[in-house]
């Protein structure tokens, strides 16, 4: 265009700036001021607009000075875009001074200011000045309402909120969703479940954001079968889940560890085309991982096309909890050499985990290098975990100077050095521990309790079924079977006696003694195991020895009665060590 008007100039500059392209529109405005015509109100409404999205102070102030230079500071429209640009630079200062300046601010002025005073803290000034509004007999639109009730949420008080509630109603805008909805998370910030629930109950409209907004509430209170049930009800209504939704959804089946809701929720997933969603895709793998199926987890995990941080977190994570840290130290290696990301908190918490269920001192050594290197020393939770990772790896010395080197150690931190000790047979060093503990002013609750009393007291505990087991499977191991039958016999725990029959039958194996495997297995059988483990050693023992016939006796008897061996798995793998 040869001959561009200010209409031409201020629409291309609001253009920009209402689509994002905030510094192209004051470089348009720029050349405006070389070029072409002077800027009016509305040029300098577009060119506020694009100092709004660039968020600098000083922008603000040079764009101030331009509409006080062209006389249009008081204009109502001007004035209330520049107080909008100071109060989203953090300056509600010169908002306010803005805000006295305009000659007749109307109902958009007074909104915009008690917004810029909510977005920075100010509810009372907030109130104050909506009280004002009222004052000069201005009814408050929905934007008033929508600024005003965040307000009254962060002051906190419930009188106040359902006041405001009543107000709302009164002036008809229970009508408008948005408004409602923000009435409804005023009411959640409360953790009030009853009266959340009330609230919207008696919502005229309810939009995808209410349903949403209720059933994240319901799940973060512990409610998720509650959750499930509104969504049914949702469904119900006609109303369309989004991906938050869903999102919300499978946290819920998560929290739960209900399979079978959490595979539909995820058919519906791939019906309403989410399933490329990152967050739903990160869900749905700890999802699955919660659930224990780390096959579906990890097939999750391979589809995803563009993996985050958080992705791979929480595959390494639902290995780890589901006591496959190998898998996950494995997975951790392959990030670090496929991916970029700058390893978080929350993964070097999960690393360490692994670590201490491995007890590899190596790699715990490498992630503590790591973590020194890259600046998490400084995280308490990265600090405690690293004082258990060093004590399930059998170094509590190296635990307690971990501990030592803290800043301040917390009631978890003396917890973790405590059972460290004990978890080493140092029960000498967990108790002077718990005194020191006592002494430092800091709270001791059940678990210290506890930790003492399984360490230094262990002496005292009962023998386990694997204590017994492992003394009488050491005596037949070495041919001193009536030491081993012996103390079979003086066990009187019936589920420790069968495991010590169990333990001396496979000694029996191995020396060929029929006669007291025959009593040992008979033991078994008639304890009504149905593991088929104890037929087999017997089957294998006559064979051993050429009695062919009892051996199929034997198995002819195990399937009949539909006994199965349990499968071996063997928990040894090979373990890489390079994670730096």
């Amino acid at each position: 265009m040869p001959n561009k008007t200010v209409a031409c100039w201020s629409t291309m500059i609001h253009g920009y700036a209402m689509n994002g392209y905030s510094l192209e529109s004051l470089r348009l405005f720029k050349t405006m001021q070389a070029l072409g015509p002077p800027p009016n109100s509305f040029t300098f409404v577009g060119v506020l607009a694009g100092s709004t999205g660039l968020g600098s102070l000083n922008l603000a102030r040079c764009v101030h000075a331009c509409v006080l230079k062209n006389g249009l500071v008081s204009h109502l429209y001007v004035g209330t875009a520049l107080l909008d640009n100071y109060a989203k630079c953090g300056s509600v200062g010169n908002s306010y001074e803005v805000f006295k300046g305009i000659e007749e601010p109307g109902l958009v002025s007074y909104s915009a200011m008690i917004t810029a005073f909510v977005d920075n803290q100010l509810f009372e000034d907030a109130l104050s000045l909506f009280g004002r509004i009222r004052g000069l007999g201005l009814a408050p639109n929905s934007i008033t309402m929508l600024s005003i009730v965040r307000g009254c949420a962060s002051i906190g008080s419930i009188w106040l909120c359902e006041s405001m509630h009543c107000y709302i109603v009164k002036l008809g805008l229970d009508l408008n969703a948005s408004v409602m909805n923000s009435v409804l998370d005023m009411y959640i910030s409360f953790d009030d479940f009853d009266t959340a629930v009330d609230a919207f109950e008696k919502m005229t409209i309810r939009d995808v954001i209410s349903w949403t907004s209720l059933m994240r509430f319901l799940v973060q209170n512990g409610r998720a079968t509650e959750a499930l049930k509104t969504f049914s009800q949702m469904r119900i209504d006609g109303v369309n889940p989004d991906a938050l939704v869903m999102v919300i959804l499978t946290t819920a089946c998560a929290l739960l560890g209900d399979s079978l809701n959490g595979r539909l929720i995820h058919s519906q997933i791939i019906v309403c085309g989410f399933s490329s969603e990152l967050p739903i895709t990160n869900t749905l793998i700890a999802f699955y991982s919660k659930c224990g199926d780390l096959r579906s987890a990890r097939a999750t995990f391979d589809s995803t096309v563009e993996k985050s941080l958080v992705s791979w977190t929480a595959m390494i994570n639902g290995y780890v909890q589901n006591r496959q840290p190998c898998d996950g130290m494995k997975l951790l290696i392959m990030m670090r050499r496929e991916e970029d990301f700058e390893v978080d908190s929350v993964l070097v918490l999960c690393s360490l985990m692994a670590c201490a269920e491995l007890a590899v001192l190596e790699l715990g050594e490498q992630l503590h290098a790591y973590i020194f290197k890259a600046g998490f020393c400084k995280f308490k939770l990265v600090q405690n975990s690293l004082v258990t990772t060093y004590s399930k790896c059998g170094h509590a010395k190296i635990a307690h100077r971990v501990f030592r080197e803290m800043d301040c150690q917390d009631n978890v931190s003396w917890n973790a050095i405590i059972s460290g000790y004990g978890f080493n047979g140092d029960g000498a060093s967990a108790l002077a521990l718990f005194h020191d503990m006592e002494r430092s002013g800091e709270e001791t609750d059940e678990r210290s309790d506890g930790n003492l009393r399984s360490h230094v007291e262990g002496g005292k505990d009962q023998a386990s079924a694997e204590h017994y087991g492992c003394v009488v499977d050491m005596l037949a191991r070495a041919g001193r079977f009536e030491e081993a039958k012996g103390l079979v016999k003086s066990i009187s725990l019936e589920g420790i006696h069968l495991d010590a029959w169990m333990a001396l039958l496979g000694g029996c194996r191995i020396h060929d003694e029929v006669g007291l495997a025959e009593v040992a297995a008979d033991r078994v059988i008639k304890s009504g195991l149905k593991d088929a483990g104890h037929v087999v050693l017997l089957s294998n023992l006559y064979a051993s020895i050429g009695r062919f016939e009892e051996v199929e006796m034997l198995r002819s008897n195990v399937r009949m009665k539909g006994l199965v061996k349990e499968v071996g798995r063997s928990s040894v793998d090979a373990m890489p060590l390079s994670i730096c």
